[in-house]
């Protein structure tokens, strides 16, 4: 009742096959048949399979491959919900501590608990908190081993739960598939989306499936992880556009597009009667499928009636024998219980009746939709098309060329960073290699150290980096460095050693990355951080992998890290000093303050970049930037914003301070000329004009008025 043996578990889904998923069956075997620390703490996030491998265990138990030693082991699954069902304390403990003694008796068993987090809640809820530890006692005796699956959000509750779980549990990162192992999961798994939805997938429209769903992780009612994700959209897909077809039939509308084009009479006159003739078959289709689902309705609805009857009668005859009790009985009376009266019967066998036409109108139901659908398949548009709903991304840009992207990155890169041309050209470079070239480096996809001046581009150009290679600025994370200036720091980001307050949390770093695998990890001005930080550093740099306190290594290979640093400011602000000056002696200052060993995992200080001074004609190209910006903006209102050039030079002569670099003047713009424009717009929603903005050298301000048009 409580334990499910393993091939039961698994005739509980047929046409299971473990797929993509063969080196982690092959390590999750290795440690089950190791002598110590053979049981299992299987973690992952939501939608990664961890569930599928422990089936995959009991499926490969059917292969003549699979390791006799693995062969042996008897699986069991356990029924927590039958389990805590009662809510009977005492119940629970004695029904629990039989499964623990018949496990002990059984040679080389497994007990899989599916939802740890949730078992122990439930424990903890009946007052059974105690459940944790007689699993471990008894998994400490050898005779029979445990696997706990858990969500990763939830491995820091149960490694509170007992001291022991480092002991006696190995803990097994199931990572995300990735490659041919991706495809292969999610293919299979389209296959039974097809059946469902009754459309055909094509194998494009599982690429783009995968590729959007790995590009932007942040889109949000997707799952958790992938293959999850990519077969979610699928599924929503398909959804759309069997809902989307059955109102109109892709053929109907390629006929209407085709006679929208053609120019010649006569093949008008034959595309009309071919969509004359599909509209009307599709018509008369889409009836007798109505037809189909009215009379299974109003059969279902006829089931229930005369269930209804049979009840009332049985129940009306449960009542004549109580109040016939004392009168002498006839046979048929006597034996009244194990037979029904004629008029239950005769209900009877209309109810049978009914289930055949039922039956049969199924059967005909489904002959009518695999009509319907036959031609219909899903596709990468529609795949795009049901994303970018979900994304909020427009289509067109989902729909992108990635290569093209690339092609002329360079070019997007300028269009944000002004007056840095020779470092905007060296990042796109080291992107493009990163992200095509074959030759495997250990190490992250990409790292760079930006120095110079403040408001000089370097946030920028991590931004505008995001933008353009991920798709969103949201594939940004920052770290500021000023954070982590303590000792501890460490424990911050890689999380708490052992029997500290907060080891089960992990570390805020490694946590980030195992969220987020793909992407660009800003780390700001890490001169401030403490020097042990730069171990962690190092680390990353060099192998492009972090193992956290628990104990899970953290991947690193396809994130592009840019940090920054302040070192050498005086020189950048000396206007004393050239470009190259100040170059040298900031670099000498850094190479005193970090060691060798860590500046070297700059591509051999190759990406180690330094942001020159922007001299005054491009603060002006900044400027006019942010006035393009607000003419935008306002454009669907039909305002503009009107300043001439000779206004916003003399504007940047007066108000532009190296020391806040570019910053400072689109923060003057958002502080002075924005609430002219919203109060004007908030008195007078309706006016249409443009703003005329002169810029007054005596007062040193934007003298501003609104002509209508």
């Amino acid at each position: 009742m409580y334990l499910v043996r393993g091939r039961e578990y698994l005739a509980q889904h047929p046409n299971f096959s473990l797929v993509g998923r063969e080196h982690d069956l092959e390590r999750i075997s290795s440690i089950l048949i190791r002598q110590s620390s053979n049981s299992l703490l299987l973690t992952g996030p939501a939608g990664v399979g961890v569930s599928a491998l422990t089936l995959g265990l009991q499926a490969a138990k059917n292969s003549p491959d699979t390791p006799f030693d693995l062969i042996v082991k008897k699986l069991f699954w356990l029924n927590s919900d039958a389990l805590f069902s009662s809510g009977d304390s005492t119940k629970i403990n004695n029904e629990f501590q039989n499964i623990l003694k018949k496990l002990l008796q059984t040679p080389e068993s497994v007990l899989i608990i599916t939802d740890t987090a949730n078992f122990l809640e439930a424990a903890h809820n009946t007052g059974n908190a105690h459940f944790i530890n007689a699993l471990n006692n008894a998994d400490k005796s050898g005779n029979f081993q445990v696997i706990l699956e858990v969500r990763d959000d939830k491995l820091s509750s149960v490694l509170k739960a007992s001291t022991k779980m480092p002991e006696l549990y190995t803990l097994y990162d199931v990572k995300e598939p990735t490659g041919s192992d991706l495809k292969a999961i999610v293919t299979v798994v389209a296959k039974e989306l097809s059946e469902h939805h009754q459309i055909e997938v094509d194998d494009n429209a599982i690429d783009e499936a995968i590729h959007l769903t790995s590009k932007y992780r942040d889109s949000l009612g997707l799952g958790g992880a992938q293959p999850q994700r990519a077969i979610s959209l699928l599924d929503r897909a398909l959804a759309s556009y069997r809902q989307l077809t059955h109102k109109q039939h892709p053929k109907i509308a390629e006929l209407m597009a085709k006679i929208a084009k053609s120019t010649d009479e006569t093949e008008r006159q034959s595309l009309q009667q071919q969509l004359n003739q599909w509209q009307q078959d599709w018509q008369d289709l889409k009836s007798e499928i109505s037809k189909t689902y009215q009379y299974q309705r109003d059969a279902e609805t006829l089931r229930f009636q005369l269930q209804d009857e049979i009840t009332q009668i049985q129940e009306q005859e449960e009542e004549n024998k109580i109040s016939d009790s004392a009168a002498i009985k006839t046979f048929a009376q006597l034996t009244a219980g194990g037979f029904d009266s004629p008029a239950v019967t005769k209900l009877k066998e209309k109810i049978r009746q009914i289930d055949a036409e039922i039956a049969q109108n199924n059967e005909q139901h489904k002959k009518l939709v695999m009509l319907a659908n036959k031609d219909l398949r899903l596709n990468r548009q529609e795949v795009i098309t049901e994303f970018s709903k979900i994304s909020g991304i427009s289509a067109n840009k989902l729909d992108e060329n990635e290569v093209e992207n690339l092609i002329n990155l360079e070019a997007h890169l300028l269009s944000r960073i002004f007056g840095q041309d020779e470092i905007v050209k060296h990042v796109a470079n080291s992107v493009k290699v990163a992200k095509v070239d074959a030759l495997e480096e250990s190490g992250p996809a990409m790292s760079y150290l930006f120095l110079g001046p403040s408001g000089v581009g370097k946030t920028e150009m991590a931004k505008a980096l995001a933008q353009y290679v991920y798709g969103d600025e949201k594939s940004l994370v920052r770290f500021d460095m000023s954070e982590y200036m303590e000792k501890h720091a460490v424990a911050k980001l890689i999380g708490a050693p052992p029997g500290y307050e907060g080891f089960e949390a992990g570390g805020i770093l490694t946590n980030s990355v195992r969220a987020k695998p793909v992407g660009i990890y800003l780390f700001d001005e890490i001169e401030k951080a403490h020097p042990d930080v730069f171990n962690i550093f190092l680390q990353i740099l060099s192998d492009g992998r972090l193992t956290d306190n628990i104990g899970r290594t953290v991947d690193f290979s396809d994130i592009m890290i840019i940090m920054t640093s302040n070192i050498g400011q005086p020189y950048y602000l000396d206007p004393n000093l050239s470009d190259e000056a100040a170059r040298e002696l900031a670099t000498n200052e850094l190479n005193n303050t970090y060691r060798s060993e860590l500046l070297n995992r700059f591509n051999g200080r190759e990406n180690i970049v330094h942001f020159k001074r922007l001299p005054m004609e491009v603060i002006e190209k900044i400027i006019r930037r942010e006035i393009d910006k607000l003419n935008q903006a306002y454009q669907p209102r039909n305002l503009t914003i009107e300043v001439q050039d000779a206004c916003l030079s003399a504007f940047c002569h007066d108000h532009y301070d190296i020391i806040r670099g570019a910053r400072g003047l689109p923060g003057y713009i958002k502080a002075n000329i924005r609430p002219f424009i919203v109060n004007h717009i908030l008195q007078n929603p309706l006016d249409q004009g443009t703003f005329k903005i002169v810029y007054n050298q005596q007062t040193h301000s934007f003298d501003m008025e609104f002509c209508k048009n």
